[in-house]
């Protein structure tokens, strides 16, 4: 379309400078510029539609621009042989006639016919069925299923973790999903019952603000209820198509209340093929003044869970143990995805139609109304 449109323009500045330089040959100049002025439109619409279609415009049918040798060749017939047919009177003295060529003589001559054109033009490229291609493309990457199980209950708040247990396991649940751009990843927070926070997804910008919008209290809080944490998790997990699926369960104290047992949740999970693995989030007791005077989590529990599906137990002490121990996992065994694209086609055929009828109309208008040729 821009060479087209070059190309129009010089014919267009080398016809003013035959009407210029050459007044024999005004008609034939008058026509260069008229077809020069075609062009330029013709070629200003295609880099206007490849602009505003962001480079994405294909044509359906590309063979159809075959027939803009028809437009072209009914212009040049046109203007060569539009004599031959005309209609004719014979007048005396003929030699004194005085060649016509005032502005409204030179439009009532080649503007209608130059306005046809343009429809004829403008209808073929309609025929090529422009429309604009939108892309996505997913590369082939590798990723895994993950469920974040998050204990949310009262004990959460103690400050032996900065600023507080709870916020530390937020803030390095937030940094390990930045890392896991390729992998679905869902929410469970858990105390006395277990609530799906958010289902598997690949949009991280969504699944931050949940993470971010957990509290302690978001349910009852003064229970701990792994085994039903467990079971919804690995509910959600069930029916996922990736080959590796995994459970991150971070707690920081015994299971006390539920209506399904930690170590029947765990080998239910191992059936379905998920892997867990478990975090307890707890200081040394009596390490600081922050610490419980005993140990609240129950280390073997944690353990045996891992254990039977294949995962590992893991124990943090503080913040940077614990942004350790999401690393360590970061590492895991990655099933490939093959790459998909999905193609979203839009017509854009339309304004062409529009501006041949207008065009059409415009030159029937003109010939029919006002550039009336009378014989």
């Amino acid at each position: 379309m821009t060479a087209l449109f070059l190309l129009s323009f010089c014919l267009f500045l080398v016809s003013l400078a035959c009407l210029r330089l050459l007044p024999k040959q005004a008609r034939w100049a008058w026509g260069g510029i008229l077809l020069g002025v075609t062009g330029m439109l013709v070629g200003i619409c295609g880099i206007l539609l490849l602009r505003f279609g962001n480079g994405q415009v294909e044509f359906l049918h590309p063979w159809a621009f075959i027939l803009l040798v028809f437009p072209v060749a009914v212009f040049w017939a046109y203007s060569a042989g539009r004599n031959l047919f005309a209609r004719t009177v014979n007048y005396p003295l003929t030699h004194l006639q005085v060649a016509q060529n005032s502005l409204r003589v030179l439009l009532t001559r080649w503007l209608p016919a130059t306005l046809y054109t343009l429809a004829l033009l403008f209808m073929t490229a309609a025929l090529a069925h422009p429309v604009r291609v939108d892309r996505t493309v997913l590369p082939p990457t590798e990723g895994i299923d993950i469920m974040l199980l998050m204990d949310v209950s009262a004990s959460m708040q103690k400050q032996d973790f900065y600023p507080n247990r709870f916020t530390a396991a937020q803030n390095t649940a937030l940094r390990f999903i930045s890392k896991r751009l390729n992998d679905r990843i869902g929410i469970v927070a858990f105390a006395k019952v277990a609530m799906l926070q958010a289902p598997l997804t690949l949009d991280h910008e969504a699944l931050n603000e949940y993470v971010s919008s957990l509290y302690l209290g978001i349910v009852d809080p003064n229970y701990t209820a792994i085994g039903d944490g467990l079971a919804v998790a690995a509910n959600h997990l069930k029916d996922s198509k990736a080959k590796s699926k995994i459970i991150i369960l971070l707690t920081d104290g015994d299971s006390n209340a539920g209506t399904i047992e930690p170590v029947m949740a765990a080998k239910a999970a191992k059936t379905y093929g998920i892997r867990v693995y478990t975090i307890g989030t707890a200081a040394t007791p009596k390490e600081d003044a922050y610490s419980s005077a005993e140990d609240e989590i129950n280390e073997p529990l944690l353990m045996e869970i891992a254990t039977l599906t294949g995962g590992k137990f893991y124990r943090a002490k503080n913040e940077k143990e614990l942004v350790q121990i999401y690393d360590t996992i970061n590492e895991l065994e990655k099933t490939a995805f093959a790459a998909t694209t999905d193609i979203h086609r839009t017509d854009e055929y339309q304004p062409l139609l529009w501006l041949a009828l207008c065009f059409l109309s415009v030159g029937l208008i003109l010939e029919k109304l006002f550039l009336i040729k009378v014989p």
